[in-house]
C-alpha cells in the first residue's frame, strides 16, 4: 500500500506531502477522515485499467485502492485520493516570514553624462573667423579660444557702450554693458574694452568648460544668425551606467544604494557607482525598468557604449511569504491551493507583493503557519472552477481507450482539452515573442511542463502520450533557448509534435478559437497564430494556410470523460 496513509501513530502527518497519516483498511467500507464515504470500487494500485468490486491484490501481492463515492465537504475543501496525490508530486510548504534581502545582478551600458554637456549656439548675425576646434574629437580646455565673430551689430553695441563710458551716466553704462552679454560678448571680452577704449571688431569665444567635441556645425567663413548651433562640448569626468533591472525587483531597488561594477573592456575603471535616478517607465518586451548610476570616470576608463556588469545588495525585512511556484495566477487573480491535512485541499484567493529569493510576499489571504501546495497544483486549468478541477483529482478514471484509438475518438473532456491548450499556447507564446523580436519568459513555460505529466497519467497507453512527450522536451529545450534562432527551433520542434494533435484531435476547438495554421514553403516548418495574415517567424519565406479538417464528433465538451450519466458504468 501507498505510505502516505499507512501509519501506526493516527496523529502523525507526512514529511513529504503534509497531509495526515491514517491508517487504510482495504476491507473496509469507510475511511478515516472522510465520514462515512461509500467504497464504489478497488483500482489497481500501479494505474493499470483493472478494477475489481471487492478487495484483492494483484500478482505482485500489492492491495488494490478503494475509490470512495464522495470527496467533497461541506467548507468547499475537496479530499484528493492518495494514490492521486503521490503521481501528482504534491510537495507542501508553510506560510512563514522570511527576509527577502539578496543580491541583485544586472547588466548595462555606459552613456554620456548630460549634465556635462555643453552647447554653443549663436546670439547675434556674423561671420565665424578663426575657427580654432577644426573637427569632432578634438580637445578643448576651459578658458582656450573656440572661434572669432565679425559682427556690425556687435560694434554697434560696443560703440554705445565706449560712449556711455564717456558720458559717466552709471544706468546707462549697466544697460549697455548687460547688452553686450546678451549679444554673446563673454565678461573677460568686456572687461577687456573697458580698459583698452578701443572697439573689438573680431570678437573672441572661448571655452566656458572643457570636453571633446561631440558634434561641429559650422566652418570657417560661415555666416550665423541667432540661434544657428556652433558646436556641443562633451565631458567624460563622469558618466552614467543606464542598468536594466527586472520589473518585480524595482520595488526593492532605491536612490542613493551604491552598487559594485565591472568592467570586462575597462579593468581599471571605477569598481563603485551610486543609483541617482530610476526611470519611470517599463519596457513592455523585456519586462525591465532602467536605473541610472553615477560613475567618476577622470582617468578616461570608460567610452560610451561599454558593457556593465552590476551587482547590487538588496536590504530586505522580514515579510510573511510563500514559495513562488505555490501562486497560481489566471483570470480571477492569484490564488493558492491550502493543504488541510487528511488529504484534503482547498482553494484560497490572496494579495501578493514582493517577489524576491524565490519567495512571493503576502498581503493578504493567508496567516503564518498555514500550508500550501508548492508542486503539484498547476494541473488544475487556470480557467475552470477549482471545485470543479478537484472533482477531477480522484484516482485515474479507466480509460476506454488503448494504443490504436484514433487521436480523434479519445474521451476528451472540456478541462482535458484546457490542459492541452498549455501546449498550443506555448507555440502563440514563441510565435509571438519571434515576431515581436523579444526574450520569452522560462517561467511561463512550468504550467505546461507540470500538466504534461497529469495528462499522461490519464492517457497512459494511447496516441496522445508520445505528442505530450515530445512536446514536454520541446518545451524543457526553449527554456534555455529564449530568442532568435535557437528558439525559433524549439517552436518548429513543438509544432511538429502538436500537428497530428491539431489536424486530427480537436480542429474545429482551435478553429472555432480563431486561430490558423501555416506551413513555411520549401522547409515544410509550421506555426500556430491567432488572426489569418500569415507573420512569419522564422524569416521572410511565403507560408501557405492549413485549413481545419471537418469538425470531430468525437470530441464531447459538454461532460467529463469517464464521468457517464449512469453512476455505475464508471465501476464497470
Amino acid at each position: 500500500m501507498h505510505p502516505h496513509y499507512i501509519s501506526t501513530d493516527p496523529d502523525g502527518t507526512c514529511p513529504i506531502c503534509g497531509m495526515d497519516l491514517v491508517p487504510a483498511s482495504p476491507a473496509s467500507g469507510t475511511r478515516s477522515g472522510a465520514g462515512t464515504a461509500e467504497i464504489l470500487y478497488y483500482k489497481h494500485p500501479m494505474g493499470q485499467a483493472d478494477t475489481s468490486p471487492t478487495p484483492k491484490k494483484d500478482s505482485m501481492g500489492m492491495d488494490y485502492i478503494p475509490v470512495y463515492a464522495d470527496l467533497s465537504h461541506a467548507d468547499g475543501s475537496i479530499a484528493v485520493a492518495p494514490e492521486m496525490i503521490q503521481t501528482m508530486g504534491v510537495r507542501i510548504a508553510p506560510v512563514e516570514i522570511a527576509n527577502f534581502g539578496r543580491s541583485l545582478r544586472a547588466f548595462g551600458t555606459v552613456e554620456t553624462n548630460e549634465r556635462l554637456e555643453n552647447v554653443a549656439v549663436s546670439r547675434i548675425e556674423g561671420w565665424i573667423e578663426d575657427l580654432r576646434v577644426r573637427a569632432e574629437g578634438d580637445t578643448v580646455r576651459p578658458g582656450a579660444l573656440l572661434y572669432r565673430v565679425y559682427s556690425p551689430d556687435l560694434i554697434a553695441a560696443q560703440k554705445d557702450y565706449l560712449n556711455s563710458l564717456k558720458i559717466g551716466n552709471e544706468n546707462r553704462i549697466g544697460a549697455v554693458r548687460q547688452r553686450l552679454r546678451s549679444l554673446g560678448m563673454q565678461t573677460s571680452t568686456i572687461n577687456r574694452l573697458t580698459e583698452t577704449r578701443n572697439i573689438i571688431e573680431r570678437v573672441p569665444v572661448y571655452a566656458e568648460s572643457g570636453g571633446i567635441v561631440a558634434s561641429l556645425q559650422v566652418r570657417e567663413g560661415d555666416f550665423i544668425r541667432p540661434g544657428t548651433p556652433i558646436l556641443r562640448l562633451q565631458s567624460y569626468s563622469g558618466v552614467w551606467i543606464i542598468a536594466r533591472v527586472p520589473e518585480q525587483d524595482l520595488a526593492l531597488v532605491d536612490t542613493g544604494m551604491p552598487v559594485r561594477l565591472d568592467f570586462p573592456s575597462a579593468p581599471g575603471a571605477p569598481a563603485e557607482g551610486r543609483i541617482n535616478y530610476i526611470y519611470p517607465e517599463i519596457n513592455p518586451k523585456t519586462r525591465t525598468g532602467d536605473v541610472r548610476i553615477e560613475v567618476d570616470n577622470v582617468a578616461g576608463y570608460l567610452r560610451p557604449g561599454a558593457y556593465a556588469d552590476i551587482s547590487m545588495d538588496l536590504g530586505g525585512e522580514p515579510r510573511l511569504s510563500v514559495p513562488t511556484e505555490s501562486v497560481l495566477r489566471d483570470s480571477r487573480g492569484s490564488h493558492v491551493i491550502l493543504a488541510l491535512g487528511n488529504g484534503r485541499f482547498v482553494g484560497r484567493s490572496v494579495q501578493t507583493g514582493l517577489n524576491a529569493s524565490g519567495r512571493t510576499e503576502i498581503l493578504g489571504g493567508l496567516a503564518s503557519g498555514e500550508r500550501v501546495v508548492v508542486s503539484g497544483q498547476f494541473m488544475l486549468d487556470s480557467e475552470v472552477n477549482l471545485r470543479e478541477g478537484f472533482s477531477k483529482l480522484q484516482a485515474p478514471v479507466v480509460m476506454m481507450a488503448g494504443p490504436d484509438t484514433p487521436l480523434g475518438q479519445l474521451p476528451v473532456d472540456a478541462t482535458t482539452l484546457a490542459g492541452i491548450d498549455h501546449f498550443t499556447d506555448m507555440a502563440l507564446y514563441f510565435h509571438e515573442a519571434l515576431t515581436d523580436d523579444y526574450r520569452i519568459d522560462p517561467f511561463f513555460i512550468d504550467p505546461a511542463l507540470s500538466m504534461s505529466a497529469t495528462l499522461k497519467v490519464r492517457f497512459a497507453d494511447t496516441k496522445l502520450v508520445p505528442v505530450l512527450t515530445e512536446a514536454e522536451a520541446a518545451l524543457r529545450a526553449a527554456k534555455g533557448a529564449s530568442e532568435g534562432d535557437a528558439l525559433a527551433a524549439e517552436l518548429s520542434r513543438l509544432m511538429t509534435v502538436l500537428e497530428p494533435w491539431l489536424l486530427e484531435g480537436a480542429p474545429v476547438h482551435y478553429r472555432d478559437a480563431g486561430l490558423s495554421l501555416f506551413r513555411e514553403d520549401g522547409t515544410g516548418r509550421l506555426w500556430l497564430q491567432e488572426g489569418g495574415e500569415p507573420r512569419n517567424p522564422y524569416g521572410n519565406k511565403p507560408a501557405k494556410a492549413i485549413a481545419w479538417p471537418d469538425p470531430m464528433a468525437a470530441v464531447d465538451l459538454g461532460r467529463a470523460a469517464g464521468d457517464p450519466a449512469d453512476p455505475d458504468a464508471r465501476h464497470r
